[in-house]
């Protein structure tokens, strides 16, 4: 038995301004708890970096900080630094009035970085009002942990 497979055009992959497809993925993560009372930005360590294979292509960043938590802050803010240089912002409301708290956080940005360079993005936080804040803690007290993402995603545009 044979098979024919007849084609009037065959095409690369390629955007054509309405098809886009994900031309690699960059995953970073970390896992161990984190605290500080900090008001000025730090670094969660929670990072990645992706090299672009052309300058019109987009980079679909996909946070998910897991246990966010904030038992004497109102809020914790969070900056994605490109290249160490703060680029965007995000924030979310957690252990408001005292609450011991722990939440999950996902966030989604797309950026144009416009490179074909290495492009780094971190995930920075910061105390809202200088209470305890930190990522990676579930349970009363700290008594569990678990890991957090930052995935980059290349869009052929």
């Amino acid at each position: 038995i044979m098979s024919t497979l007849r084609v009037d055009n065959l095409q690369g992959q390629t955007a054509d301004g309405t098809n886009r497809y994900v031309v690699q993925v960059v995953e970073g993560s970390v896992s161990p708890k984190t605290a500080t009372t900090s008001t000025s930005f730090i670094t969660t360590g929670l990072e990645a970096t992706i090299t672009p294979s052309s300058t019109s292509n987009k980079v679909l960043i996909s946070v998910a900080m897991n246990g966010v938590y904030s038992p004497e802050a109102d809020y914790v803010v969070f900056h994605i630094y490109k290249n160490d240089v703060d680029h965007h912002s995000f924030s979310t409301n957690v252990g408001q009035n005292g609450e011991n708290d722990s939440v999950s956080v996902v966030h989604f940005y797309l950026d144009s970085p416009a490179t074909t360079s290495a492009t780094k993005y971190t995930v920075y936080n910061r105390s809202g009002n200088g209470g305890s804040i930190g990522i990676n803690n579930y349970g009363i007290g700290g008594n569990g942990s678990t890991r957090s993402t930052i995935l980059l995603q290349e869009i052929a545009q």
